[in-house]
């Protein structure tokens, strides 16, 4: 008795703590819906002019504009008929980004939105193939290890191409393409383990090479100084630069 006694002011403490965190997320939450619906009733009779409104989709027509001003802006910027003058610039391209998009009806949208929808699920499928592979040969695994890491991709992404096919459609077979290089990868493991380690080995050549056309550099220097001070004679100056300067070139 005496136990419960004592946790009990703590249960009510974290009871009315729990009960404070809800009421505080209970008020964000109203606070940041009213703050979108003041935002929506400020632009949204604005953006609604622009495009001529009653099409719908608005928010994608903003972004499309978006897309095309920069684009047109870039490519105006580079036109000479124009010059350097910024005002011209970007009434050009304001005036084509906004007749681009004010007659889009909602199903140009639609159609336009295709291709993205299109690199988005297909962003899905390579960028785990991209960190996955990384992961592979960045380990240190064993050849063994990295074909049943590879086995093991296969067979989760022969998974969700099963179970997104009617979902996603036709677009689906990206999961089966991604599969299926990933099988490739499973195949050419050695070969690619072999590349990899050679690239490695060539970088470490090449920062061994940088190393030592400093040291013929510094070395250089020091042949100048001596030169210039007559420590060394005329003809050991120039043999010795000669071989310095061959021994450089063969850094390249």
């Amino acid at each position: 008795m005496k136990k419960l006694l004592s946790i009990s002011p703590f249960i009510l403490s974290m009871i009315t703590l729990v009960s404070a965190q809800n009421n505080v997320a209970t008020g964000l939450s109203k606070g940041m819906s009213q703050v979108i619906g003041m935002i929506e009733g400020l632009l949204g009779p604005f953006f609604s002019a622009i495009f001529g409104g009653g099409s719908g989709m608005l928010f994608e027509k903003v972004l499309f504009l978006a897309i095309i001003l920069t684009t047109v802006y870039m490519i105006v910027k580079k036109m000479p008929v124009f010059g350097n003058k910024e005002p011209v610039i970007w009434i050009v391209s304001i005036s084509i980004s906004l007749l681009s998009t004010r007659f889009m009806s909602a199903e140009m949208i639609q159609t336009m939105l295709l291709p993205y929808s299109t690199l988005g699920i297909a962003l899905t499928a390579a960028l785990p193939l991209l960190i996955f592979f990384a992961f592979v040969y960045n380990n240190g695994f064993t050849e063994t290890v990295r074909r049943t890491l590879w086995i093991f991709y296969i067979v989760i992404f022969l998974t969700v191409w099963g179970t997104r096919y009617d979902t996603v459609g036709d677009i689906a077979w990206i999961y089966l393409a991604s599969a299926g290089i990933a099988f490739l990868f499973f195949l050419w493991d050695g070969r690619i383990q072999k590349i990899i380690l050679a690239q490695g080995r060539e970088k470490l050549n090449q920062d061994i090479r940088e190393d030592r056309a400093i040291q013929i550099r510094r070395r250089l220097k020091e042949l100048e100084r001596d030169n210039n001070e007559g420590i060394v004679t005329p003809e050991r100056y120039k043999k010795k630069r000669k071989e310095l300067e061959e021994r450089l070139a063969n850094t390249h």
